[in-house]
């Protein structure tokens, strides 16, 4: 409780003396404008860990469902719909918002240890909520992790990244050559997606097309392969080598 109060307290003195540090910014150094900048960034993507331990706790707290079913009112506004409504309101974003960040939270720290909140500062909230819809959020979360270093590593290439997770869906063809196309989901490391996204652009290709192209080309190349070796261990027996 102490600690929570000591929070508090630091959040309440940041606030007050806002203006003020705003205001000296000019005054400062060009390093002192850095770790400033950089100490802001860390307080934003902390922020919305906070929301998120918040609403978790209070749909712990409050897992009340109305009984009677669809249409009834909370009038007494015991549920957790009309709690997270509250908060929501008071702290002005939507509930859903709110209801993202309590997912993010029980999906990505449910430990909050030091190893765990190291990394929450270095990727900002978007990407967890893009991770959220992926077959397997962790192992999503987990690559953009990996990529973070990369300066050319952007959100929408991280959104197209999860967005080929998902996929699996049948390709459109005639009916004629229906049963001569399948659907090929695989998992493929982050250099092998920056290539693959690459390859899509200086192409003008789709991924589908650019991953077929591949595929036949290496088949052709270990074909060829095949077929020297063979002429050469065959030349071998010819000279009784």
């Amino acid at each position: 409780m102490a600690n929570l109060m000591r929070f508090d307290t630091k959040i309440d003195r940041i606030a007050k003396y806002l203006p003020d540090l705003l205001r000296e910014i000019s005054e400062k150094d060009d390093e002192q404008i850095t770790r400033i900048a950089v100490a802001a960034q860390r307080l934003e993507r902390f922020a919305f860990l906070v929301r998120g331990v918040c609403a978790s706790v209070l749909k712990q707290r409050h897992p009340h469902r109305l009984p009677g079913g669809r249409g009834k009112r909370d009038q007494s506004g015991l549920g957790i719909q009309a709690q997270m409504a509250r908060l929501a309101e008071q702290i002005g974003v939507d509930r859903r918002t709110l209801e993202t960040d309590a997912r993010i939270k029980d999906t990505f720290f449910q430990i909050l240890d030091e190893t765990t909140l190291a990394l929450a500062h270095t990727l900002a909230r978007e990407y967890y909520v893009v991770a959220l819809a992926a077959p397997e959020p962790h192992a999503a979360i987990k690559v953009a992790l990996e990529w973070r270093s990369d300066r050319h590593y952007t959100l929408e290439a991280f959104r197209s990244y999860v967005r080929d997770l998902k996929r699996n869906v049948q390709p459109v063809v005639s009916d004629a050559h229906a049963n001569q196309v399948s659907t090929l989901r695989v998992l493929i490391p982050p250099d092998a997606h920056r290539a693959l996204l690459e390859l899509v652009e200086l192409k003008g290709q789709s991924r589908e097309e650019v991953v077929a192209d591949a595929i036949l080309t290496l088949h052709r190349a270990a074909f060829k392969k095949r077929l020297a070796n063979r002429k050469h261990d065959g030349h071998q027996m010819t000279l009784g080598i």
